[in-house]
């Protein structure tokens, strides 16, 4: 007998600008007429998240954040724990998402992030939305870690890169869209640029086993030219996003399931 508490969920990864393929994604999704019963995010993918989940459609969430300039919210950080803070950008969820705490949005939402301190995962399902979403988007070294009720937390992808890890024990069904391909560029010998690289080989070597645990997987491979932090590019990726995920859902078996 099958306990699972949802029938679908789904799982939005990290991948920086190229967050806006999730976009293209949700849209498509909306198009073949499926809805997530819950969702994860992590990193991108929780910003997503948690404006879809507070019911706005895909093309509300790109007309909001497809013509931002992501550098005014980058603040240089004098302290010894990160390069930059994102106050400005904590500011600006909390301005913009209709409801303060994510046990309020419509859809039930994980936000993942990682207790660097203790070592582990963290699944956020309460608590301070704008908040939570910064410790996931928190890259270490480059983003001072938030401290959230005694704890230090950053970026989710550090040990779940595609949150299917956190759905696949509550869902039936589970649709991961993952936005961050797995291919590199060549290496530049400088130390950001090093730091970066340390940082993606190991999303990308953790993302492999939770893709297994996803009944559909939509893996963006299109959007890999584009750079992470370049927002000229987003209406180009979340069109990729689009045209990417219909194409594997039309030519899913899984759809005549997931839409009943």
């Amino acid at each position: 007998m099958d306990n699972k508490k949802y029938n679908i969920g789904l799982a939005l990864s990290g991948g920086g600008v190229r967050g806006f393929a999730h976009i293209g994604a949700l849209r498509a999704l909306e198009d073949v007429g499926i809805r997530p019963d819950i969702i994860a995010g992590v990193s991108a993918g929780s910003i997503v998240a948690s404006f879809y989940a507070a019911g706005m459609s895909a093309d509300d969430i790109f007309n909001l954040l497809g013509n931002i300039d992501m550098s005014k919210f980058l603040q240089v950080d004098i302290s010894k724990s990160g390069l930059l803070k994102l106050d400005k950008f904590r500011k600006f969820l909390s301005k913009n998402l209709p409801v303060e705490n994510i046990e309020q949005l419509k859809i039930p939402t994980i936000i993942g992030a990682t207790d660097i301190e203790h070592q582990h995962e963290m699944a956020f399902t309460t608590g301070n939305i704008a908040e939570r979403v910064s410790a996931s988007c928190s890259i270490p070294l480059v983003f001072r870690p938030v401290k959230i009720d005694n704890a230090y937390y950053v970026d989710g992808g550090v040990l779940h890169n595609l949150p299917s890890y956190y759905l696949r024990p509550l869902c039936k069904k589970v649709i991961g869209i993952n936005v961050s391909p797995s291919k590199l560029g060549p290496i530049k010998m400088d130390v950001r640029s090093l730091a970066y690289r340390t940082y993606k080989i190991m999303t990308m070597r953790n993302v492999v086993a939770d893709k297994q645990l996803c009944d559909l997987l939509v893996d963006i491979i299109s959007i890999q030219g584009h750079s992470t932090f370049d927002t000229r590019a987003a209406r180009k990726i979340a069109q990729k996003g689009y045209f990417e995920t219909m194409k594997i859902l039309k030519n899913s078996d899984l759809i005549s399931q997931l839409t009943k």
